[in-house]
């Protein structure tokens, strides 16, 4: 099968926008922690910090700002879309997972996916090129 040349019209954008509709003092490390977690559900702050190319410190302030505002260790805001939780087989390791909250968000960032269209991608025309 031949995948079509092109990517999808303004899908990233799309996404922020509705994050920012959603969370309006949302941070780019917050929005990256929520988006690292929904791929890799489980992930721990270290791991996420590995994912995020910044510090542990960073990734566990991000994370608990998206936990349950009642949940022990959560930051302020408490967006809830995110949940912390031991695997049973570490206790002290705690891994975090999407609320249903966060599954309802992804869907909705899935379908903003799902439904834009494919546009070509054009190269800036000579004038504003860059001469090396």
């Amino acid at each position: 099968m031949i995948e079509p040349v092109g990517r999808r019209r303004n899908t990233l954008l799309a996404g922020l926008v509705l994050l920012k509709k959603l969370a309006p003092d949302i941070t780019l490390s917050e929005m990256l922690a929520f988006l690292y977690v929904a791929e890799n559900p489980g992930v721990r702050i270290k791991e996420l910090a590995a994912l995020m190319e910044t510090t542990d410190a960073t990734a566990s302030r991000a994370s608990r700002s998206l936990l349950q505002a009642n949940e022990p260790g959560a930051r302020a805001p408490g967006r809830g879309w995110l949940l912390m939780a031991s695997n049973g087989r570490e206790a002290v390791s705690r891994h975090l997972y999407l609320t249903e909250a966060g599954v309802e968000l992804i869907q909705r960032l899935d379908a903003l996916i799902e439904s834009a269209r494919l546009i070509g991608i054009r190269a800036a025309p000579a004038e504003l090129r860059v001469r090396r």
